[in-house]
């Protein structure tokens, strides 16, 4: 089946909440409204002419009025796929600092959605509900505010670790002095605007393999034996 006509099958079957095909996107999706997402997920993964057993990834994207968390689904069996969109709109003056778009979680449906979703969660603060594991997966548990979210401030330090991405190392040129002129560039609490980077000074290796003691390529597996 194409995406048109799993979402008909779809509202067949009484699901509510269900939108129309958005083919605006380089993925056709279909926006599905929250309350609706679980039932909408059993479905495609239990019905058989639907059959989607996979879930590839659970992403999320922050738009000017709204949050939109992103499924990308397939089904081996049928070899169809279906991009599913949720949209938690923004509220009026909802910021990094007030507002935590919620969805369900469907981790307990499709188990790649567990750490897809603390990722997310991670990283732009989307609560998904009734998630079995709730917390961080990529920054510390004490880690303050979501770094993906466009209005986050990026500190200055953490656990005494400089965090400022354009700061100079201390085993680089210049030492402390030259690091301490960096931080007093940008304050701390100020939105960081990242330059691009310089390029590594350090050699090439031009990704070859490393040449034995007679000077020609070892590509052997015994070598070392």
């Amino acid at each position: 089946m194409n995406e048109s006509e799993i979402i008909s099958r779809m509202r067949e079957a009484g699901l509510g909440g269900v939108g129309e095909l958005d083919t605006s996107a380089a993925d056709p999706f279909v926006v599905i409204e929250a309350d609706s997402l679980r039932a909408a997920m059993l479905f495609l993964r239990d019905d058989e002419a639907c059959a989607m057993e996979m879930m590839h990834c659970v992403t999320a994207t922050e738009r000017k009025a709204s949050i939109e968390v992103v499924y990308h689904l397939c089904s081996y069996e049928h070899h169809h796929s279906l991009t599913v969109k949720v949209i938690c709109e923004r509220p009026e003056g909802g910021t990094h600092d007030n507002w935590r778009p919620a969805v369900p979680t469907v981790a307990d449906i499709y188990a790649a959605a567990n750490w897809h979703e603390r990722e997310q969660y991670d990283l732009l603060g989307v609560i998904f509900t009734d998630h079995p594991d709730f917390r961080r997966i990529l920054l510390p548990q004490e880690w303050i505010g979501h770094p993906l979210r466009k209005d986050y401030i990026y500190p200055s330090e953490h656990g005494g670790i400089p965090l400022e991405l354009d700061a100079i190392p201390l085993y680089m040129e210049g030492g402390e002095e030259a690091v301490a002129a960096k931080k007093a560039e940008r304050p701390a609490g100020e939105p960081l605007n990242q330059p691009p980077s310089k390029y590594s000074a350090r050699p090439d290796a031009g990704g070859k393999a490393p040449e034995s003691s007679e000077g020609k390529v070892n590509n052997s597996r015994d070598s070392a034996h």
